[in-house]
């Protein structure tokens, strides 16, 4: 029973219940039944008296300075003293290492009795600030599984905290095991949700290893992503990772061993000799393991005309799932129509909930519980987005009248008629020739050039180039299924294996009849013309610029004076398919600008060649302010996009050329079109020649990408890829009709409607969830005490530490956005390493040495509206914080920077008051936290030590003196300071003070652990029935799907045959295990919850002077 309980039943029978021990309460309660011989109930803080202090199972002891649960000890050895002990660390900054010890040889291991040693030696008092500080350290290391709905991660990350990304934080700790589908709109954070859940379950212990994985091209992004804005260290596996890790632990080292966090891509998963040793580290499950799978649609078996077959990646995926505890996908796409692939993926996400070849639509709320999924115009909708989510205005800029390349397309029809075949391989030449006229003349040139000289020379072909072993097919791939050979390859490299491939194709063709070759060679002649001349799409581009950023830009050089050739603060990014008609637009944009100021360093190019640290730089120069960097235009090729976030200072985006692979347009739209994105609406250009019959067809794609990401949703995909295989075969006459037909099947669009769609919550809904996370955060700010405030307080105690002086407030509102910056003061050679993460990124070939001569950049307490360059954002996780807050939670074990004890001047009171601080924690299997929570008991203080001397909460006023503290400490420096003689008598007896008070403390801790294992048991059941429930509920959805038949209207190929009837193979054997797993998982779940050891341990004293006895 709890501490009320017993109250209510010593008030129900006349009994005393004024008392605040469970212990005595119920003692009293055994007297008066007239039980008195029972035993005494023990509370669960009482430490039993112990003739030595040899280490047993449950106990504390002090190991190396660290504290340790005692898990096992081993008897010794016949023929020696020695015990084996075997240990788990309970220090915050290291908890759950294990550690076995011979107990005898281990230098000052000790068991630890907190009720016997309390404070220790008090041999001074600690400033308020300090004191402060330390509590707070405390506090904001506290965690607790009793409730769901109390959220850390928050706090800890370098975040403006948006109330939507909070919903599926809220769900997944819902969740015995964080089985998470993130299936938001793109541009709503799912980066971020997935970041705060993994800070979370880290935080609470449940996840000590964690794996994501991730297109190959967005892996950085992930990696910059957990470390700028969780302080969590990611390596990127991949060759040049293990062939580091070889050199450094030998050849035989398994690098999965080596570090707890990793990213790979999905093109790596599928290799053997990188997977093999991944399952040797996970075993069948790993305890405390996180998958996350970005783009998770990836894994789906693949789309088929009638019934989706696994692919690769998919059988990849299905062994390596079920070997993680938990998981989280994310994927704005998760359904592509067929219904058996949807279930095959939620399979993958949770087997107790799904079964591939059941229709999910058949599971009831399992989806619902498991799955958040918003769009953006929901989010418009319910009017919680503000204005986080920009509009798109995708604006169509004609190009009118007859310019001169228009002629080029026409001899280019009239050279197709004359020599294209029907069909094999010299159709690809004729594919290429018009695609990339269609981006510029100058790569048309190019490829026209290799063409001709197989058409109309005889000469020897060229020496192949490494470039050639690139296979290209004529259908581009899809983005997340790109050729591995195509990953790392700069476009220069593609550019010259499409030469090749068209060279070979051509030595297909017959030769030239005399019409073709007449055409061929007045082609050959106009474009080499044509080639540095600015084609009209340029002057459009220049004449833009020239009213939005440049006033004085023309093709003859910068005109004009003064404020003409100044450039504003606007940015803009213009994308092209090909490397040719990026130096082609580069030099024809440089002409524009030159003569303007700084005209030089104005354009930046970002292409597929660059370096890891390249592509930094043109991104940390992009993004960085106006002010600092002159950038004002990046010429990008389809390297960039994916994996950069440009949003910061640009809302404006040309696509120069449009990508025939339709789903990469939206790509590029994506690297303005994000949350956080300061502009109200971002504006994506295109080109339309009014008089060029292909534009038309061009147009009518724009269009449809632009519908299809507004109503189609998750089977946009699946349109896109069919819009792609139209245009495989180049554009013809027909090309614009069957474009205007391309319709997801309607089956298709039900399906997604009743298994997927369905999901998504009504606007009112949605406006309820999201403002019921906006009060939990509130809430988890009043529970764990945060501001940052506090946390710039704290930091200023950990530089007095390190013997240096305060943050410096700077005069520049500018620098803080709209808050205040801060500077670093000096500080010792032993902090270099960690004032590498303040310090501005290093420039290309800066050595070491230099740039650790440059100064840490300002820092801020709150949330930046930019990610810039020129201020960091100091949040819990963030290494320079940790490194301040390890220390101060290590004060009594391994640091004694404090004494643990502080005198505080109290204007609110005439009464001296002590209070007196213990940290009660329940611990499950392992050393998993479960709950944390500072206690505290108030007294009044007397020199006489007369009658209510140290009696606790004997007046409603020691009640308001623990909840006035923290008030109390933050203002303690505007007041007058405690004379030292007062300090000096009251830390006189302060060691006997925490002793008299301990009882109450300990009384204290265990009503509040009571009530805490009561919850946690409460929780543990109900999560375990309605696993019961689940389960059964998955049985009798497998019984039904087995009885069905498929209703299809053609029959299946071979390869479909075989995965139907794999799937049903599957479904028996899954009824089988569902009755083992009745046994076995609730079980589990409960003992999640269940409590292996309670502990209390001594925090600190308070004494609260009034200011009216100061004299």
């Amino acid at each position: 029973m709890g501490r009320d309980e017993l109250r209510r039943a010593c008030e129900t029978h006349g009994i005393p219940a004024q008392d605040r021990s469970r212990t005595a309460l119920a003692a009293r309660l055994l007297e008066a039944s007239g039980a008195p011989d029972s035993a005494r109930p023990r509370g669960i803080f009482e430490y039993q008296g112990r003739a030595s202090d040899a280490p047993k199972p449950g106990d504390i002891a002090i190991v190396r300075h660290r504290q340790y649960l005692i898990e096992n000890v081993a008897a010794s050895a016949e023929g020696t003293d020695l015990t084996k002990v075997d240990l788990v660390c309970l220090d915050d900054d290291n908890q759950g290492r294990r550690l076995s010890v011979l107990w005898e040889l281990e230098l000052g291991a000790r068991v630890q009795r907190p009720e016997s040693e309390g404070l220790g030696e008090i041999s001074g008092a600690d400033q308020p600030s300090e004191f402060a500080a330390y509590l707070n350290a405390l506090r904001w290391n506290s965690v607790t599984a009793t409730e769901r709905d109390l959220f850390q991660s928050p706090f800890r990350a370098g975040i403006q905290v948006l109330n939507h990304q909070l919903i599926p934080l809220k769900k997944a700790l819902e969740l015995p095991r964080a089985n998470l589908f993130i299936a938001d709109d793109v541009g709503l954070g799912k980066t971020i949700e997935a970041g705060l859940i993994l800070s979370e379950l880290e935080l609470r212990q449940r996840v000590e290893f964690v794996l994501i994985v991730c297109p190959a091209s967005i892996c950085l992004q992930w990696q910059r992503e957990m470390m700028v804005r969780f302080g969590q260290r990611f390596e990127i596996y991949d060759r040049n990772f293990v062939a580091a890790r070889r050199r450094e632990r030998g050849f035989g080292v398994i690098p999965w061993n080596t570090h707890n966090r990793f990213i790979i891509s999905y093109q790596m998963l599928r290799r053997p000799e990188y997977i093999e040793p991944l399952r040797e580290v996970l075993g069948e499950r790993r305890p405390k393991s996180l998958l996350v799978l970005d783009e998770a649609h990836t894994v789906a078996p693949a789309s088929s005309s009638q019934y989706a077959v696994d692919s690769q990646t998919t059988r990849a995926a299905r062994d390596l799932t079920p070997r993680f505890e938990n998981r989280l996908f994310l994927s704005a796409t998760p359904h592509n129509g067929h219904s058996n692939s949807f279930s095959a993926l939620m399979e993958l996400l949770d087997p107790q909930r799904f079964t591939r070849g059941v229709p999910v639509v058949g599971s009831g709320n399992a989806l619902e519980q498991v799955m958040v999924r918003r769009l953006k115009k929901d989010l418009r909708s319910a009017g919680v987005a503000g204005s986080s989510f920009p509009e798109r205005k995708v604006i169509r800029l004609t190009i009118p009248g007859e310019p001169p390349e228009l002629e080029l397309g026409r001899l280019l029809r009239r050279y197709s008629e004359f020599a294209e075949p029907r069909k094999g391989r010299g159709k690809l030449v004729f594919i290429h020739l018009q695609k990339r006229l269609l981006s510029s003349v100058d790569a048309f040139y190019r490829t026209l050039e290799v063409h001709a000289a197989r058409i109309l020379d005889s000469g020897a072909r060229r020496p192949p180039t490494e470039a050639q072993t690139i296979d290209l097919s004529t259908d581009e791939p899809s983005a997340q299924e790109e050729p591995e050979a195509t990953i790392d390859a700069d476009e220069d490299a593609l550019d010259r294996a499409l030469d090749h491939q068209v060279e070979q194709a051509s030595t297909s063709l017959p030769k030239a009849a005399e019409e073709a070759e007449k055409t061929l060679r007045s082609m050959i002649e106009l474009s080499r013309g044509l080639r540095n001349q600015a084609d009209a799409k340029v002057r459009a581009l220049v004449e833009w610029i020239a009213a939005n950023m440049l006033p004085g830009a023309s093709l003859d050089g910068a005109q004009g004076k003064g404020s003409s050739l100044e450039w504003s603060d606007k940015r803009l990014i213009i994308f092209t398919e090909y490397a040719d008609t990026k130096r082609y637009l580069e030099k024809m944009l440089r002409r524009a600008i030159e003569g303007s100021r700084d005209a030089e360093e104005r354009i930046l190019g970002f292409h597929g060649a660059m370096n890891d640290e390249e592509r930094e730089r043109v991104a940390r120069h992009f993004n960085g302010d106006p002010k600092t960097y002159p950038v004002r235009i990046l010429i990008a090729t389809d390297a960039a996009r994916e994996g950069l976030n440009l949003q910061n200072y640009c809302a404006d985006l040309f696509h120069f050329d449009i990508p025939w692979n339709p789903a990469r347009m939206e790509q590029r739209n994506g690297r303005i079109d994000r949350t956080l994105q300061p502009s109200p609406e971002v504006r994506c250009h295109y080109f339309v020649y009014e008089n060029r019959e292909e534009d038309a067809v061009l147009e009518r794609l724009v269009k449809k990408v632009e519908t299809i990401q507004e109503e189609l949703g998750s089977l946009g995909d699946v349109v896109l890829a069919r819009i792609e295989g139209a245009l495989a075969q180049g554009i013809r006459p027909g090309t614009e009709a069957a474009l205007a037909e391309l319709e997801p099947k309607a089956e298709a669009k039900a399906t997604v409607q009743d298994e997927l769609e369905k999901t998504r919550q009504s606007v009112e809904k949605l406006r309820k969830d999201t403002d019921l996370a906006a009060k939990i955060f509130e809430r988890s700010a009043r529970f764990i005490q945060f501001s940052p405030e506090r946390l710039r307080a704290a930091v200023d105690v950990g530089l007095s530490f390190a013997q240096a002086n305060p943050l410096t407030p700077t005069t520049d509102t500018e620098l803080g956005q709209g808050q205040t910056a801060y500077l670093l003061p000096p500080l010792g050679d032993n902090w270099q390493t960690t004032l590498d993460t303040l310090r501005p990124p290093r420039e290309r070939d800066e050595p070491v040495w230099e740039w650790r001569k440059r100064p840490p950049q300002p820092v801020v307490f709150k949330p930046l509206q930019r990610i810039g360059n020129e201020r960091v954002h100091l949040h819990l996780e963030h290494p320079f914080v940790q490194r301040i807050l390890s220390r101060l939670r290590a004060q009594g074990t391994s640091a004694d920077d404090l004494h643990r004890v502080a005198v505080v001047p109290n204007p609110k009171d005439g009464i001296v008051r002590v209070l007196a601080f213990g940290r009660v924690s329940l611990f499950g299997e392992g050393a998993t936290r479960l709950h944390d929570e500072i206690v505290g008991v108030a007294a009044q203080w007397f020199e006489s030590k007369g009658s209510g001397h140290l009696k606790p909460f004997a007046e409603d006023a020691d009640r308001r003196a623990l909840e006035s503290l923290d008030e109390l400490l933050l203002s303690a420096h505007e007041l007058p300071a405690v004379s030292p003689e007062i300090i000096t008598r009251l830390l006189g007896g302060a060691s006997l003070d925490f002793s008299a008070l301990w009882p109450a403390l300990v009384d204290e801790a265990e009503a509040r652990a009571h009530a805490a294992r009561q919850k946690l048991s409460e929780r543990g059941y109900a999560e375990a029935e309605a696993l019961r429930e689940l389960l059964r509920a998955q049985k009798e959805g497998i019984r039904k799907a087995l009885t069905r038949q498929l209703n299809l209207y053609e029959p299946l190929t071979p390869e479909e045959q075989a995965q139907w009837e794999g799937d049903r193979e599957h479904m028996q054997k899954r009824l089988t295990a569902l009755e083992k797993e009745l046994e076995t998982e609730p079980p589990q779940i409960e003992a999640l919850y269940r409590v292996a050891l309670e502990r209390l341990e001594p925090v600190g004293l308070v004494y609260l002077w009034p200011t009216t006895r100061m004299g």
